[in-house]
């Protein structure tokens, strides 16, 4: 397809005005992630220099400006790059980038002041952006970060429509015979190939939208999985809130069951830490509260849910546990727990409680069995404070040792505690008052 130059020039102005307005607004509106300000800064300089290259190439012609245009869109394509990695999880900016950011300025000033300009300006251009388009794809296909559903195959067709514009237009350029014009439209001057405008000029334009579009997506897709786990997770610890884990509970127990599979639970409590807040004040409180979850983190498995109950009570659940494996993971929260230090006078560190219980299938509902499974284990920690704190104890043990207490006692000790009560009214009350205040 061949097309005029000034049609060219047109084509071009509309794109690079379109998305340097869009670009605009765009990177005050992804301000506040840091893949989506990338992307959008990069995609800004980007159509700076791509709009500025086409005024040079319709009117001036001059190679000096050309170049500073050509150095703008690659710096745009570098830092659209530097959001993808961002994006994944990796640095932004790497000392290898550093060094191919060196190589490519220094073989453009080489270009400039050699023989034939444009021609070998033109060479590096297009290798360095289609290194880049190749690394983008290949960052983008190896990560494990699946947020996107949408701007992600948006994302990886621009970068390849891309990629293939870039190869051909080095590939002309490498048989170029130095007769090339500063302009980049007359496809004559390109080893008189007619499509060499469709491709190396036209293609990209519509990769440069077609990108544009899949990194707002994605942006956009993040800032929205951001604000879910935002509503899952707990502030202040990073484990998951109360609602999302008893949304995890019940789907684990429904698996459990289909499955015939045991499920473990570990409700774990903060020892004195009131006597923490009321000594060193909230914030050191706070401060020892991520200490232990993110000691609950290190400990548990990749398939055991972690979260904060309330307060200073955290829960833990095991699929695939029965209550005495849970036992193993109980020993080593404890052990990690005591290595943590207590705000105020030295040589104090941190210790919990835990109460251990087993799932047992009595026909309720998902939701009724959670209840049931975090009340035992809840039991199970009351005693373990009872018993002096910083332990564990198992809720089947407890209701053995209920049951055999309850054995010796005997009949005739239960009708003397009936007795009792009845013939002294409020006696319930009183020995309430005569108990000692909560354990915790």
């Amino acid at each position: 397809m061949q097309l005029d130059q000034h049609s060219i020039v047109i084509v071009m102005m509309v794109v690079f005005s379109s998305t340097l307005l869009i670009s605009t607004g765009l990177v005050f509106a992804l301000i506040r992630t840091d893949a989506g300000r990338l992307w959008a800064g990069g995609h800004l300089v980007l159509s700076g220099g791509g709009l500025a290259l086409t005024i040079n190439a319709a009117t001036a012609h001059l190679v000096e400006v050309g170049a500073v245009a050509v150095m703008f869109y690659l710096a745009g394509k570098l830092t659209i790059y530097c959001g993808v990695r961002v994006h994944q999880g990796l640095p932004g900016f790497t000392r290898m980038q550093g060094v191919a950011v060196v190589a490519t300025v220094a073989a453009a000033l080489d270009a400039l002041t050699g023989p034939h300009a444009v021609l070998q300006l033109h060479r590096v251009a297009y290798v360095a952006l289609a290194l880049l388009s190749l690394t983008t794809i290949v960052v983008l296909l190896r990560s494990r970060v699946r947020q996107s559903e949408i701007g992600l195959p948006l994302v990886l067709l621009a970068s390849a429509v891309q990629l293939c514009a870039q190869l051909y237009g080095a590939g002309v350029a490498w048989q170029g015979d130095g007769a090339i014009s500063p302009s980049p439209f007359h496809a004559g001057n390109l080893g008189h190939d007619p499509g060499y405008n469709a491709v190396v000029v036209l293609a990209p334009l519509v990769a440069t939208l077609l990108g544009l579009f899949g990194f707002t997506v994605m942006a956009l897709e993040q800032v929205i999985a951001n604000k879910e786990r935002g509503a899952r997770i707990d502030g202040l610890t990073g484990l998951l809130n109360r609602a999302a884990l008893d949304s995890a509970a019940s789907r684990l127990i429904v698996s459990a069951l289909r499955n015939r599979q045991a499920v473990a639970c570990l409700v774990i409590d903060v020892d004195h830490f009131k006597q923490v807040n009321d000594r060193s004040g909230h914030r050191a409180g706070d401060a020892v509260l991520q200490a232990i979850a993110e000691a609950l983190d290190n400990s548990r498995r990749a398939s055991d849910v972690a979260g904060r109950y309330g307060g200073e009570e955290f829960c833990v659940l095991c699929p695939h546990t029965d209550e005495h494996q849970a036992t193993a993971l109980a020993r080593r929260i404890l052990r990690k727990v005591r290595a943590i230090p207590l705000p105020g006078p030295a040589g104090k560190f941190a210790s919990v409680s835990i109460g251990v219980a087993q799932l047992r299938d009595d026909g309720s509902d998902s939701v009724g069995l959670w209840q049931q499974l975090f009340g035992n284990a809840d039991r199970a920690l009351y005693e373990a404070k009872r018993r002096g704190r910083d332990r564990y104890v198992l809720a089947s043990t407890l209701e053995r040792e209920q049951a055999l207490a309850a054995a010796q006692a005997g009949p005739a000790s239960a009708s003397a505690s009936e007795a009792e009560s009845e013939s002294e009214p409020g006696s319930d009350a009183a020995l309430a008052a005569d108990l000692p205040g909560d354990p915790r």
